[in-house]
């Protein structure tokens, strides 16, 4: 961390769908039940967007919840990254987001790096606002989205993969703050892994005659599914996590005015992968139930991107002054970490 320029989250904001989908209700779907879909993920329920909503909805919302709990003027916002994997058209989603909010010129795009995505954005995010800051001596400001809805994206009758997901999305606008600052940030992609955890191609039509550039028929397009090898993402996942949380410790360390060990965090916010997941990653950092956030799977399923900030709502401003990490994972494989002061 800079100690001329002080970066950190001034707001937070998340949506949800209306629907609630229930571990009851997806035993009239898929052979499984309420007790097994528990034992093996922590998921009691989860939220899928019905006809009536949509991804930019959802994204929409979550941002203009942040925006006005942190009390900035959106005009002042030149940075926006959206963190999404199931937006599946062009332009961005990020772009389309900026239209609805009215930010003018704002620079805007999406990050699609798994369910780490919002990480990879907030890191992007954090960098722009330092060398705004330090170069330009410019203050501004960033929003960043994670949202998904891997609802659309699930095979409804597998059952390993359908009980695990659930749409959403949240948002939080960095800026300028006295206290409660972004302390590091660590980001890694591990390409080796990319075949453990993927979406199907979308585009399954081609050219039929390239002379004449016609196309084959598109009846037979395949609906793309995600596809995971849960067990080997398993092992992979925990051991990602707590990689990354020490590393951005390191990362921190570097040039710390006072270097911290594992001992010095408080509390972690971890994708809300599965309970499995999370259990696993907070036995191997020794740290104790009070330490970890575990309740966003349990009420919403892997919401993918969006897990982090939706952990945000219901998680910050609990603990001030103390040390937090928040740290992801997903398809890539991509993972990080954010190291970070809460605000006194």
């Amino acid at each position: 961390m800079n100690q001329e320029c002080k970066v950190g989250i001034l707001g937070v904001g998340h949506a949800l769908p209306k629907n609630v989908l229930t571990n009851k209700q997806l035993e009239d779907i898929v052979d499984t039940s309420d007790e097994w879909i528990r034992q093996r993920t922590g998921i009691e329920e989860r939220r899928i967007m019905s006809d009536d909503e949509s991804l930019l909805g959802l994204a929409v919302d979550a941002a203009k919840e942040a925006i006005e709990s942190s009390g900035v003027d959106p005009k002042l916002i030149s940075h926006i990254r959206v963190g999404v994997n199931t937006h599946l058209r062009f332009p961005s989603l990020a772009s389309l987001v900026q239209r609805e909010l009215d930010i003018p010129d704002a620079s805007a795009s999406d990050v699609s790096a798994g369910c780490s995505a919002f990480v990879f954005g907030f890191e992007e995010a954090y960098n722009y606002l330092v060398v705004q800051k330090i170069y330009h001596k410019r203050d501004t400001y960033s929003l960043v989205i994670g949202a998904d809805a891997l609802s659309k994206v699930t095979d409804w009758s597998e059952r390993q993969t359908c009980i695990l997901f659930g749409d959403g999305a949240g948002a939080v606008v960095l800026g300028p703050v006295d206290s409660g600052e972004i302390l590091a940030t660590f980001t890694r992609t591990q390409g080796k892994y990319a075949d453990l955890l993927y979406l199907d191609k979308f585009l399954s039509s081609s050219l039929e005659d390239s002379n004449q550039m016609k196309m084959k028929t598109r009846e037979g397009i395949v609906y793309p599914y995600l596809k995971m090898e849960g067990r080997k993402v398993f092992a992979v996942a925990v051991k990602s996590l707590m990689h990354d949380v020490r590393a951005v410790i390191d990362r921190y360390n570097i040039s710390a005015p006072e270097p911290i060990s594992l001992d010095d965090i408080d509390y972690v916010i971890p994708h809300q992968a599965n309970l499995r997941i999370v259990s696993a990653v907070q036995a191997g950092l020794k740290l104790e139930d009070s330490q970890v956030y575990r309740a966003g799977v349990v009420k919403y399923g892997n919401t993918s991107a969006a897990s982090i900030p939706i952990g945000y709502v219901e998680e910050l401003g609990k603990r001030p002054g103390t040390l937090q990490v928040d740290v992801a994972f997903g398809s890539g494989f991509a993972s990080g970490a954010i190291l970070r002061r809460e605000a006194e």
